[in-house]
């Protein structure tokens, strides 16, 4: 298993800002173990995050949120990416759509994304389905996401992705 740390918009406007939800605040710590397990084997860590213009396709779905450039847009700053990590920048739900996300996992031998970020139900929903589509195992970290609409969303991930769901705690059993 050659895995890939996947963090999807930890960023300031879904953790604190203009679309914070209370659960969102309680997956930073999961999502910053999960990384620091990562950085500790020299695993690789990419950063999708939203990085929106006032155009995009989504904003009179959800209104202004992490526009390019802005506070909102910025990781936060338990999980601030470090020299030598990928940091893309997206501007629809999918990690992989209109990224390099996937040019970069192939480049690296990676064949397993483990998922971390906001939301479980949007972004990290829709970067599951791609990564499925493209091949790659799926794990989700179950503490370390939050669901804004769908709260039933691990059977969904289980059965339509064939996705390992586990808490942080429990994924250094799972990956070594």
């Amino acid at each position: 298993m050659r895995p890939a740390l996947v963090i999807i918009d930890m960023l300031n406007d879904f953790v604190h800002g203009a679309l914070k939800t209370p659960e969102a605040a309680s997956t930073v710590e999961p999502a910053r173990r999960v990384l620091e397990h990562f950085r500790s084997r020299g695993w690789p860590v990419i950063y999708v995050n939203d990085s929106h213009y006032s155009t995009d396709i989504e904003m009179p779905l959800w209104g202004p949120h992490a526009m390019k450039g802005t506070w909102g847009a910025q990781v936060v700053p338990e999980l601030a990416p470090r020299e030598g990590e990928y940091v893309l920048e997206k501007h629809a739900y999918s990690g992989f759509y209109g990224t390099p996300l996937d040019h970069i996992l192939r480049s690296l031998g990676v064949d397993t994304v483990v998922l971390v970020g906001l939301d479980a139900d949007i972004c990290v929903r829709h970067t599951a389905a791609d990564a499925f589509f493209r091949g790659y195992k799926v794990v989700v970290v179950r503490d370390a996401v939050a669901a804004r609409i769908d709260k039933n969303w691990e059977e969904y991930y289980r059965r339509v992705y064939g996705a390992t769901i586990v808490n942080s705690d429990e994924l250094p059993k799972v990956l070594g």
